[in-house]
């Protein structure tokens, strides 16, 4: 990998940031984490003419610029030289002619101070002529201190499937589906971005029935390989059903686990077992509250036994969210409901298991559940029977 020291003006940086020759990779990197009183002691170290560590910017082959390292710098210069917060000019060791300026935005402040911050020399240094894993190891390297989650991490690895994934993210984000208003949790510390990858994996790998861990991610991440066109499309149909369902049930607070098995559900479902009812997730969603609230009293005894599918669902969406077990069990109690309610197809003798959890009051519908997913291996293949 070839590292390119140079120093530049910080208002050609901030130009090059407002015209998008910098990408400062907000949707995927960790977000803009920095609170107020960070930014401006980061404002004060150039007001006082300080060093500032220097910033690393990945360029690929197009030259195609994106920040690796100083991403929270260059968005608190960003914003102030946008005028979104003054100076704090009591930040110690005090300093008469900071005093000054306290509470001044960009705008307010004497000219020779905005020619000295524009002009003030950033250490940049420019990654060129790498391998996928070598920027990840100088991300990591250099944000050791900062306990980094997984996903933080892969996202140093600059390959094709880091790209897929990010790509997608950005598409469903801007058809409204992953919007904190609509699922119940942001993209904060890169969430969509691990709920995306581990989907895609799932796919490639075609089965519910592999654990999918934080280094089975990364070796596709490493790898130069891309997701299949066929995965990457799938994962944007299924996210564009999953839309049309949430949007019919209102907001709906998913996790990252339940997300993925919706994500998931929408993309086999739909091939296997026909058209989801429209309302699939709206009427998942009040009866598993009625479970919740152990509100039966209108409900048949065989309406009851059925349920306990959706009390499955809602225990392994908070518990061991993560094992096979709880991954396939999520996955395969919306297909029973979905059968059970709406009539959907069945797929490997479920019409059978659906009969029985109505009808045989002498077998737990828990047991019956877990034996039949074991029997029939559910989830393997997970787009195929």
């Amino acid at each position: 990998m070839e590292a390119r020291p140079s120093d530049v003006d910080v208002e050609v940086m901030v130009n090059r940031i407002a015209s998008g020759e910098l990408d400062l990779q907000p949707e995927f990197q960790r977000g803009e984490v920095w609170d107020i009183k960070r930014r401006q002691r980061l404002i004060d170290t150039l007001l006082r003419e300080w060093y500032v560590p220097a910033v690393h910017i990945v360029q690929d082959d197009d030259r195609r610029s994106s920040v690796l390292d100083g991403q929270q710098r260059l968005v608190a210069i960003r914003d102030f030289f946008a005028g979104e917060f003054p100076v704090d000019g009591f930040v110690e060791p005090l300093d008469p002619k900071i005093q000054d300026l306290h509470g001044k935005y960009f705008g307010d402040l004497p000219q020779e101070v905005t020619r000295a911050l524009k002009t003030y020399p950033l250490a940049v240094v420019y990654l060129r002529e790498y391998t996928p894993g070598e920027p990840n190891e100088l991300f990591f390297r250099l944000n050791q201190s900062y306990n980094l989650t997984p996903p933080e991490k892969r996202n140093a690895l600059h390959g094709p499937a880091r790209n897929q994934v990010r790509d997608l993210v950005e598409d469903l984000q801007s058809h409204g589906l992953l919007n904190r208003d609509l699922i119940g949790f942001s993209n904060q510390r890169l969430a969509y971005d691990d709920v995306v990858a581990r989907a895609c994996v799932a796919i490639e790998q075609g089965t519910l029935r592999k654990h999918i861990n934080n280094t089975t991610v990364e070796q596709y991440y490493r790898s130069m390989d891309d997701f299949s066109g066929t995965t990457v499309e799938g994962i944007r149909i299924a996210g564009r059903e999953l839309y049309d369902q949430v949007m019919g049930a209102g907001r709906v607070k998913f996790n990252k686990g339940t997300l993925q098995t919706w994500l998931l559900y929408c993309h086999w479902a739909s091939e296997l077992t026909g058209p989801l009812p429209s309302s699939l997730l709206e009427r998942f969603e009040i009866d598993r509250q009625h479970v919740k609230r152990r509100e039966f009293d209108q409900d048949t005894s065989q309406r009851q036994r059925l349920l306990s599918v959706v009390g499955v669902y809602d225990d392994r969406a908070s518990y061991r969210v993560t094992d096979v077990s709880s991954v396939v069990a999520r996955d395969l109690a919306i297909h029973l409901y979905s059968v059970a309610t709406f009539g959907t197809e069945g797929r490997r003798r479920s019409l059978e298991l659906v009969d029985r959890l109505e009808h045989d009051r002498r077998a737990d519908p828990t047991t019956l559940m877990f034996d039949y997913m074991e029997q029939v291996q559910w989830g393997e293949p997970l787009d195929s029977d």
